[in-house]
């Protein structure tokens, strides 16, 4: 039975779409949530007390959120969401896209509050229309997320670039050519995981410039495997990897994935992964042992450990990103003090990279202190300022990485957050 199971999920593994032809068109609906000027713009810099030498607040900014057509691991097609950026102004925009980070709950709104929207608008202000897709089954996306799972992570992107395709000439917006894409943690995976997939659809609409990943774990069976049999701060991964993959692949031989956990885990995840709106990972964290494995029924665990084609293995070895050739160029943004994704992921990734020969990617270690959080606010103005090169100088940028005073000024503000992160150990965003 297992070894048809075996058989079954790979066949899934990779879609054949041969289900549903694809729709007509991608774009399901737009609507306008929100404009933006430079003031309201400027205050809200001020409100979170954002140097405009950082990030400057050039143009005013519409925010949209859209529904849009994706298709599923089956080869059906459903409705996804992600929201819209579009700068104000009157030339060709380079596209930026954004993952987002690990949620559990299916909502999401749009506000100013959100870090991750901050993000996205602080590149739409400085000329850069921006994509941040809610991935499949999140926000008013239908069907289940699946988490970590390269496939599905890349076509929220994909998907999203082609309805967008469609509604920038409904919005009279000229595109120039130019596609950078990001994302901190999850949306690190995510972010290079649409790299790959958008670079070999070879779309002549879409190609992509540069990528910055930040904090991702590309190594699941390796750097970030090894975290799941100690003690670790976000235990919630594994359950979370298990049940998606369930979905995405029928790893188990069962119709109750939950029968993989141990009481009481095998009726407290619920409430948590089925249809969540409102309960959040640090709740579930807060209920969970401090080793991962420990939730897990102990016959699974060896059978895994001692099997190297167990199927959770040989699909978690599916979506690594570390043996594949970017052909654009990538920086790897990462802090030496993360304990949540071990740094070691990005050091895997570079080391794999560069032995099939590719020279377009580098390593930037932002700190060698500061945790997972702490660490994203400076791993994501360098990576602006590593997309600003290409942005204003083209594929083969000579100036330097980030200006020197605006280093300087980073610098300085890094040696003050790591004091403090010393000082008191607590990993906040500083976002």
């Amino acid at each position: 039975m297992r070894s048809f199971t075996l058989l079954l999920a790979l066949l899934f593994a990779v879609p054949t779409f041969a289900t549903d032809p694809a729709p007509a068109t991608y774009l399901v609906s737009y609507t306008l949530i929100k404009s933006h000027t430079k003031k309201t713009i400027s205050a809200l810099w001020k409100k979170n007390s954002v140097p405009k030498i950082a990030l400057p607040v050039k143009n005013a900014v519409d925010i949209y959120e859209i529904i849009y057509k994706v298709q599923w691991i089956d080869g059906t097609w459903r409705n996804a969401s992600g929201i819209y950026y579009v700068p104000k102004v009157e030339k060709p925009v380079p596209y930026m896209m954004f993952g987002h980070g690990t949620q559990i709950q299916k909502d999401r709104n749009i506000t100013d509050d959100d870090s991750q929207q901050f993000i996205c608008l602080a590149h739409a202000t400085d000329g850069y229309a921006t994509m941040f897709p809610d991935y499949y089954g999140i926000g008013k996306g239908e069907g289940m997320h699946l988490y970590q799972h390269a496939w599905s992570e890349a076509h929220a992107f994909i998907y999203m670039l082609m309805a967008i395709d469609e509604l920038n000439k409904e919005l009279k917006v000229e595109p120039s050519g130019q596609l950078f894409l990001t994302g901190y943690s999850q949306g690190g995976h995510a972010a290079f995981a649409a790299q790959k997939y958008i670079e070999k659809l070879n779309d002549p609409r879409f190609q992509v410039t540069a990528s910055s990943p930040m904090s991702g774990a590309y190594d699941m069976t390796g750097e970030q495997e090894k975290y799941m049999f100690q003690e670790y701060p976000r235990p919630f991964y594994l359950p979370y990897l298990l049940l998606s993959y369930q979905e995405a692949y029928c790893i188990l031989d069962t119709d109750d994935p939950y029968t993989a956990f141990c009481a009481p885990f095998d009726t407290l995840f619920k409430p948590f992964f089925q249809e969540n709106d409102n309960r959040t990972l640090d709740e579930l964290n807060t209920l969970l042992p401090k080793v991962p494995s420990n939730v897990m029924d102990p016959k699974l665990i060896e059978a895994y450990k001692n099997d190297p084609n167990h199927p959770f293995k040989v699909y978690l070895r599916q979506n690594n990103l570390t043996d594949w050739k970017p052909k654009a160029p990538v920086q790897l943004c990462y802090c030496k003090g993360d304990q949540e994704v071990s740094y070691k992921n990005s050091e895997v990734a570079y080391e794999k990279i560069t032995a099939l020969g590719v020279d377009h990617i580098k390593l930037n270690n932002l700190s060698d202190h500061l945790d997972h959080n702490t660490c994203a606010g400076f791993a994501v103005l360098a990576t602006k300022y590593y997309f600003d090169r290409f942005k204003k100088h083209g594929k083969n940028p000579k100036m330097k990485a980030m200006p020197p005073f605006k280093k300087w000024v980073m610098n300085m503000v890094k040696k003050k957050v790591e004091k403090e992160y010393k000082a008191g150990g607590s990993d906040h965003s500083y976002l």
